[in-house]
């Protein structure tokens, strides 16, 4: 450790190396190139403190890479490595395509993708319809000309499925099925509406051409519930305009998962979506699959 002391001290008084020795009564500090060296000395005990000096001149426990301590003979030292990482030099600044304004037809389709008037459940196709707000999205970039990237988020969506038929959605004895109105009234409207949350895992591709960016995007979105309920409209027998809930929860699954695709030139994409798992929970409500089909506007 004398040894180490006396090379340090040294280093301070070599010419052409270019380093300053700044004396500080007993303690010493040495400027070698990029390292700052501290000797310390008080009584029979000496420190030594070497740092890595920032742009600035100043000097953090954070970037201290050794320290030695000598006393009564015995000396102890310590060292302190940072690792770094590079990280490749790719775009940065990758734009993805999930945040934005959508809106498209959804439906119910079977595990074969046949829609509509599935397990005893017609829509209003033209009526039925979905709503997608996107506020949160972050593209990782994934190849170094940045034509690939993982993109992921969250937003929200309202979907509005309006039933064909005078009948109405309500759980019964733990199952969800669908009911005839009571005699002598006619809905005018009857939906099932459901609010989710929606957070994706999407590989997205991009490419240019002329001065439009043009990008295709596939992967999986995870779908949460956060409210459902069966409402009705009729009038009355006064002839008074009715807006009734006639059940909420109905066994909807609190889970699920789409499999969604897309595609579409600078700000606006078409996209597509369905779900692999039931609407309801297995064996507590019609067999029927979420689908849907729309534009999508992005900010």
């Amino acid at each position: 450790m004398k040894k180490v002391l006396l090379l340090i001290t040294a280093l301070g008084f070599l010419p052409g190396l270019g380093t300053a020795v700044e004396p500080a009564q007993p303690d010493t500090t040495i400027i070698a190139g990029e390292k700052r060296i501290e000797i310390r000395q008080n009584d029979d005990r000496m420190k030594v403190r070497v740092y890595e000096i920032t742009g600035d001149g100043r000097k953090t426990d954070d970037e201290m890479v050794f320290e030695g301590h000598y006393r009564d003979g015995k000396s102890y030292e310590r060292r302190q490595r940072s690792i770094n990482i590079p990280l490749p030099s790719w775009n940065k600044h990758f734009d993805g395509h999930w945040d934005g304004f959508g809106m498209g037809f959804a439906g119910f389709a079977d595990e074969g993708l046949r829609l509509n008037d599935i397990d005893g459940v017609s829509l209003r196709s033209e009526q039925s319809l979905e709503y997608n707000f996107n506020v949160l999205e972050t593209s990782i970039p994934l190849s170094k000309r940045g034509h690939w990237a993982a993109v992921t988020g969250a937003g929200m969506r309202w979907s509005r499925y309006r039933l064909d038929g005078n009948r109405y959605f309500k759980e019964t004895d733990g199952i969800t099925s669908l009911h005839n109105a009571p005699e002598g009234i006619h809905y005018s409207a009857s939906k099932l509406n459901i609010t989710s949350l929606a957070i994706p895992l999407l590989l997205e591709w991009q490419g240019r051409h002329s001065r439009h960016d043009f990008f295709v995007t596939a992967g999986v979105a995870g779908v949460v519930k956060t409210a459902s309920s069966s409402r009705v409209v009729y009038r009355d027998e006064a002839g008074k305009k009715r807006k009734d809930k006639m059940d909420g929860g109905m066994n909807i699954r609190p889970v699920t998962m789409d499999f969604l695709f897309q595609a579409g030139c600078d700000w606006l994409g078409v996209y597509v979506k369905y779900s692999p798992m039931g609407l309801f929970e297995a064996g507590k409500g019609p067999e029927v699959h979420p689908v849907s089909i729309g534009l999508h506007l992005h900010l």
